[in-house]
């Protein structure tokens, strides 16, 4: 007994120590990481202009391909951002950064078009798994052949598996955005000190998008000044953007249920229910149809023709009758308020729209070009004949030279009215 009481305060001591030391080294291991901050990344390896050529040419088959110029370093990266419940996650950042002794033409930041809500369908396993949503790889890898950096970053949400990306949440993909500038900036610095010793600062930037992707950019120009801080945009190009939710839900009704999966997970089932929106079967399995597919077979499994078929009839004419305000009214301010674009943002745009485009009609791009230019935003819309949805391929010479008559000493301008944003809805 005498021992076990002489034992005993030399123990409590001990673990009064030990849980000293424990205490800082577990705050270290759980500090939250920064918005903007790399998790991770690794070389890939440098890419010839032959091999960037071989590469792009399934994506430009039926069009002239542009001939790298350059070589081409080849980066994965994570970078943090924070999703809509507050907490900190990865997304993945694929890098191109072309090879050459003069400055670069400027830095090009690429956000896809739809290719599902879960892990197995992010852009960037697109050319691993020899899937085609996009070829977006070999779309940005042209571009840095030409001699701009390439960003191409996956929406958030991709990396968890128990998260579901926030698709068509405009603050989240602004977010990926520009955090994905933030990492690639710092980490640049570092890797080519001499080529980039103030990192992306000095260079024209560039959010371009399809589809999806369009609303991503056009969610970034809106938020330029109080998201982009030292690297805001000096533009954007929407090739077919799709910026607001109602016509693409009318047009195209099969992504309808990422849209409503999405909008369940962000503003919870007391402001988004789908049985509001969705008929049955579609509504009491909408969890377990979109996160068992990507968006090709959500395409063939879902209405695609008639948005009768998918819809609830209520929801439907109300959406076409403009009255879903009345009718709908928490669901018309999240619409409202992921709509993107139409504020006065003041980012140069060119939108490059196909006439036979089976996703966003021509006349809801007119519509919106005019609400953007009636707005005071400068415009530059070109519309291509004949050609459907997707104009990265016949635009691309197009979108090379406008971006190259952009000036990278112009800096973002000031908003001089209220902006659309929605305090309790925009998150």
């Amino acid at each position: 007994m005498c021992t076990h009481r002489s034992l005993t305060p030399v123990l409590s001591a001990t673990l009064i120590l030990l849980a000293a030391l424990v205490v800082p080294l577990a705050a270290q291991q759980e500090a939250t990481p920064a918005e903007g901050t790399l998790r991770s990344i690794d070389a890939e390896g440098t890419m010839t202009p032959t091999a960037v050529d071989d590469f792009i040419a399934p994506l430009f088959a039926g069009y002239d391909a542009p001939e790298a110029r350059y070589p081409v370093d080849v980066y994965v990266a994570q970078v943090y951002a924070r999703y809509p419940d507050g907490r900190m996650t990865p997304f993945r950042v694929q890098i191109f950064v072309p090879q050459r002794r003069d400055a670069v033409d400027g830095v090009y930041v690429f956000s896809p078009g739809s290719t599902g809500m879960i892990g197995p369908c992010r852009a960037s396993r697109e050319h691993v798994a020899g899937i085609r949503w996009g070829l977006y790889r070999a779309h940005v890898l042209a571009m840095a052949g030409q001699g701009f950096v390439g960003i191409l970053p996956d929406y958030m949400g991709f990396e968890d598996n128990t998260l579901v990306q926030p698709y068509f949440h405009a603050a989240s993909e602004a977010r990926v955005i520009f955090d994905a500038l933030r990492g690639v900036d710092t980490w640049i610095r570092t890797t080519y000190p001499d080529r980039f010793a103030r990192g992306l600062q000095p260079y024209r930037r560039v959010a371009a998008g399809f589809s999806q992707g369009g609303h991503a950019i056009f969610a970034a120009a809106d938020r330029n000044l109080t998201m982009g801080g030292n690297l805001y945009l000096h533009g954007v190009i929407g090739y077919g953007p799709t910026t607001a939710v109602e016509p693409m839900l009318n047009l195209y009704p099969s992504l309808g249920p990422m849209v409503a999966m999405s909008y369940l997970s962000v503003y919870g089932r007391e402001n988004f229910d789908p049985a509001d929106v969705l008929r049955e079967p579609w509504a009491s399995e909408l969890e377990y149809d979109t996160t068992r597919q990507c968006v090709g077979g959500m395409q063939g499994y879902y209405p695609h023709d008639d948005p009768t078929d998918l819809f609830r009839e209520d929801f439907l004419a109300s959406m076409r009758d403009g009255t879903l305000a009345e009718t709908h009214p928490v669901i018309k301010r999240i619409f409202d308020a992921n709509r993107t674009g139409v504020t006065r943002h003041r980012v140069p745009a060119l939108i490059l729209q196909g006439t036979n485009d089976i996703v966003v009609a021509r006349k809801t791009q007119d519509q919106f070009v005019s609400q953007l230019r009636a707005l005071g935003n400068p415009v530059d819309y070109r519309v291509f004949e004949g050609s459907r949805h997707d104009t990265r391929q016949i635009a691309f010479d197009e979108a090379i030279a406008w971006m190259r008559s952009l000036d990278p000493r112009d800096r973002p301008r000031q908003m001089d009215g209220p902006t659309r944003f929605d305090p309790e809805i925009d998150r």
